[in-house]
């Protein structure tokens, strides 16, 4: 049995950007690129956190309707992952200290004292895993963690 939460956690710490969908406020799907600045050392336990401004669009579909997923792609080996789960706002002041990463004082005026600046974290309950051989023909894995 493959171990899945270590390859996922591989591709995750591979990607510079990972794509971000919500439910926009009018019952659409809403996709964006994310920074995966705080990710690229993820391990199996799956912690995904985002840096997010507090008055952007997407924290208030967030609030209401969290159900989100996140796709990342490797070009150079041509694996991607989907995952599925739930995202919710986190205002946990010592969480915000550590993860603060001075690539986004550009965004914060006040650094990691801003009341703009804002975490996310990501839950995934499931996952679609794609790998592809040298034959060109993907693998699926796919399921629920």
């Amino acid at each position: 049995m493959k171990n899945i939460k270590k390859d996922v956690a591989e591709v995750i710490n591979s990607c510079q950007f990972v794509f971000l969908s919500t439910i926009n406020l009018d019952g659409y799907p809403e996709t964006r690129a994310m920074s995966n600045i705080i990710n690229m050392n993820t391990d199996e336990e799956l912690k995904i956190y985002f840096s997010s401004q507090t008055t952007s669009p997407k924290v208030e579909q967030i609030k209401r309707n969290n159900s989100a997923s996140l796709y990342y792609f490797v070009t150079e080996n041509m694996k991607n992952v989907t995952l599925f789960g739930r995202i919710e706002s986190v205002d946990d002041v010592s969480l915000k200290n550590e993860l603060w990463n001075e690539e986004f004082a550009p965004h914060y005026r006040n650094g990691k004292d801003d009341e703009l600046y804002g975490i996310l974290q990501f839950i995934p309950t499931g996952y679609k895993y794609y790998v592809y051989s040298t034959t060109g023909v993907p693998e699926k894995i796919e399921g629920q963690f």
